[in-house]
């Protein structure tokens, strides 16, 4: 009896061993499901079959099917099924004659323990020849230049064609090459399809051009492919209130600020504070709960839900630094200022000596205060403001500020000149510091010299855009036009600024 129960344990054990699921532990599995067996495979000639079989190397499962099985071109109903390792597609009539087929699995596959997919093309064709042209490309972000993993390219028919008639992805190298193509014109576009519908939306990151490849059996070129976040046009007014008095407006390109009307109100406009150009701020000179707008045919009602209980800086402070040039403290505040009462002072931390700004070195312009620092010596100090020293119309004062201020001197600053050398017709230079865009200088052609001065010691980075429209700014692609991106050219090392250093940088600008 006793044996006959140890017997029973046995069984169970054994067969448990023989489920399928995932084991704890081990190296990491990061290789997607690949195909052992298939009828018909990549390149098979005269299919005459009424399914297709594929077999993977694992257990997998579909996701979402529906969407990510593809037939291309799309004259043949289908049903899919899976068992197991081995995917069946049953075509419910008959493949049309002397026809290049590509089934598409559009990362339907993925393996049951760590999820991995891809994208798997296979290509058969039901006549005696197959297509075999093919179309290359490399794409890379058109604002860091970093090669991009992921972004499907299409081919299409015409610029109206919403669906790619051929797709493929982009490899960790940002390569892809898209295979089994017929002979002919086609129009391409690359993009990330966050949605997978294999439909470019006019806000994902993107790629197109309105000029046609023509592919053929001689064609050999790979076409380089920069995507960015598109320039997208507003078709309304875009508004905000970022402050209970604070107005930002975005509009349309096609309005101009100069019709700009709000009723019942007159509006200043912050200086220095445009956003781009169709983007600005405005300042209310007493709370309201909602402001009406109008300009050319559109208008809107903006309602002002922003707590008014305390006025603060409209950029908080904990640390500003000065450098040489530098004579003044400009502070923002979140409204416009009606007084102030209270005391603004500044103690020198290196001797503890205390200096209190009296009414000829403080200015308001609107919501701005601004302290002269009459030529005070010091190399760091706290700046303060008491409790209710600024006020608004409506009586909202604010809390104590506080902040340490670093006077640079110039031995303790790095210069950079750059010597541009380049045919661009028309260019600016841009200067980063850990990814954030610290200086830039505009309107050059041809080769100059640009200089960087004041600049603290650390690693930076050098852009250089060709303006194609002289406006100053980098442009994305955009999707209305087909215009963009504007190319930028990034300088092949970081410089180390060290303090009271000048640095020379060539920077050679070739095609």
């Amino acid at each position: 009896m006793l044996a006959f129960r140890y017997l029973i344990i046995i069984v169970l054990l054994t067969s448990a061993c023989a489920q399928v699921g995932s084991i704890s532990g081990g190296v990491k599995d990061v290789i997607a499901p690949r195909i052992e067996a298939c009828n018909p495979c990549d390149g098979y000639l005269n299919a005459t079959v009424e399914q297709i079989t594929i077999e993977f190397d694992e257990f997998v499962k579909l996701q979402n099917p529906t969407e990510n099985i593809i037939l291309l071109p799309a004259n043949v109903e289908y049903e899919y099924s899976l068992k197991g390792k081995t995917l069946q597609i049953d075509f419910q009539e008959k493949l049309k004659e002397n026809t290049t087929y590509s089934l598409y699995l559009n990362g339907a596959i993925k393996d049951i323990t760590e999820g991995n997919d891809s994208l798997i093309q296979i290509a058969f064709s039901s006549g005696p020849e197959i297509d075999k042209n093919n179309a290359y490309f490399i794409v890379s972000d058109g604002y860091t230049g970093k090669l991009n993993e992921n972004v499907l390219i299409g081919l299409y028919d015409s610029l109206t064609q919403i669906e790619p008639t051929y797709f493929s992805k982009s490899d960790k190298q940002g390569y892809s090459r898209l295979k089994a193509l017929k002979e002919g014109s086609f129009f391409y576009a690359a993009f990330i399809d966050e949605n997978k519908n294999r439909i470019r939306e006019r806000d994902e990151i993107q790629f197109a051009s309105k000029t046609p490849v023509y592919l053929d059996s001689t064609y050999s070129d790979t076409l380089n492919l920069s995507i960015t976040t598109p320039e997208v046009e507003l078709l309304n007014i875009d508004s905000k209130f970022v402050t209970p008095y604070i107005l930002e407006l975005s509009l349309p390109n096609w309005v101009s600020f100069d019709s700009l009307k709000f009723k019942d109100l007159d509006l200043d406009v912050l200086d220095g504070d445009n956003f781009g150009e169709n983007t600005r701020r405005f300042i209310v000179s007493e709370y309201v709960e909602s402001i009406e707008i109008y300009i050319d045919t559109l208008n809107k009602k903006v309602r002002n839900d922003e707590d008014l209980s305390l006025l603060g800086l409209l950029n908080p402070i904990k640390k500003l630094e000065l450098f040489p040039d530098d004579c003044c403290i400009e502070l923002d505040f979140e409204a416009p200022i009606y007084s102030l009462n209270g005391k603004f002072s500044m103690v020198n931390l290196n001797d503890s000596s205390v200096f209190e700004f009296d009414s000829s070195q403080i200015s308001v312009d609107v919501n701005r205060v601004i302290i002269d620092l009459n030529n005070q010596s010091f190399s760091q100090a706290m700046f303060s403001i008491d409790s209710a020293a600024v006020s608004t119309i409506n009586g909202i004062v604010n809390n104590k500020v506080n902040f340490v201020i670093d006077r640079k001197v110039e031995e303790d600053l790095g210069i950079i000149n750059v010597s541009v050398d380049s045919d661009l017709e028309s260019w600016f230079i841009e200067l980063f510091q850990n990814n954030t865009l610290v200086s830039a200088q505009t309107d050059f052609n041809k080769s100059e010299i640009v200089s960087f001065v004041n600049l603290k010691p650390g690693d930076y980075d050098i852009n250089i855009v060709e303006d194609n429209n002289k406006n100053s700014k980098w442009d994305s692609f955009n999707p209305k036009d087909y215009t963009g991106p504007e190319k930028r050219y990034i300088y092949n090392r970081t410089i180390k600024v060290k303090a009271n250093w000048e640095h020379e940088v060539d920077f050679i600008i070739t095609e």
